[in-house]
């Protein structure tokens, strides 16, 4: 008993440090769209809202906004945001999602909004939330949507410098990929000096590559990448049993590669991709998604 029990304790010891440094994530979205809150707030507020989150382990919020919200400068509800999590010790992660509130955007700029502004809107959200220690990374243009490695790589270079030279040693930078966020390939800004604060992250879901492994190992691109995460995966549990095929199949490859870095989408449950973590009454939780991702976190 003596011998089993001490060897159970130093598995515990030298397990935990691994499962903490994990970024157990969720995406909670909101700030970038017309409503410019954050989903379900309207019946659970914000610190319900965290409270759960930690219950439920997850220890890192990707917090999508748009340049429209930057503009609008009402701060009100993400200042209570940062405020309630720094409180709670969960991390997170600002995703530059779009330029409009009513559509995603293809580039970093369009016939509306210069990358000038699309910059002084880093700028400007990172000046007031620099201060915050939780607030880790930056994800620095959510989905291009094209499939040039040339161009976003050019583009990316220029954010990721723009950010470094006004906050310099600050935050982690999370870099995607193209074609929608879902190729890796080629995507590569490995001679910047501050490389090792670079996080190349890829979104994936059954409708992009289905379930295709072969097709996981060419667009996670892992041979060229030292450090990957998943931005954002998800799957609906009330839908067709495909999706919940390729969640398993998705988990399982990912543990086989030592991928488990993720953030999911979503926390909410009105994505109409994938549903979300909470259910329609914003109250109660999907556990099935729950059981899934602790079996990626903790198995």
């Amino acid at each position: 008993m003596y011998i089993y029990m001490k060897f159970s304790l130093l598995k515990l010891i030298f397990f935990l440090p691994t499962v903490n440094s994990l970024i157990r994530g969720i995406n909670w979205f909101g700030f970038e769209t017309e409503y410019k809150n954050l989903m379900c707030t309207w019946v659970n507020d914000i610190e319900w809202n965290i409270n759960k989150i930690k219950e439920l382990d997850f220890n890192y919020i990707r917090l999508p906004f748009s340049l429209e919200f930057v503009n609008d400068n009402n701060w009100k509800n993400m200042d209570l945001f940062f405020r309630t999590t720094h409180r709670h010790n969960i991390n997170v992660v600002l995703d530059f999602h779009r330029l409009d509130s009513t559509h995603q955007s293809f580039r970093p700029y369009d016939n509306h909004h210069t990358f000038d502004d699309f910059l002084d809107a880093w700028k400007t959200i990172l000046e007031r939330y620099k201060h915050f220690p939780n607030l880790k990374g930056v994800d620095i243009f959510n989905e291009y949507q094209g499939n040039n490695v040339v161009e976003w790589n050019n583009l990316s270079r220029q954010i990721v410098s723009f950010i470094e030279s006004n906050f310099p040693d600050r935050f982690e930078y999370y870099v995607g990929g193209v074609r929608w966020g879902g190729n890796l390939y080629g995507v590569q800004l490995d001679d910047l000096p501050y490389n090792d604060r670079i996080t190349y992250t890829i979104h994936k879901y059954w409708f992009s590559d289905g379930v295709n492994t072969e097709a996981w190992d060419v667009t996670f691109d892992k041979d060229n990448h030292k450090l990957i995460s998943v931005g954002e995966w998800g799957y609906k549990t009330d839908g067709d049993d495909y999706e919940r095929v390729f969640a398993q199949q998705f988990v399982n490859w990912l543990k086989e590669n030592n991928i488990r870095d993720t953030f999911f989408w979503t926390w909410s449950f009105n994505s109409g991709d994938t549903g979300g973590i909470l259910k329609g009454d914003c109250t109660t939780i999907d556990n099935e998604k729950i059981t899934l991702l602790h079996n990626l976190w903790y198995n």
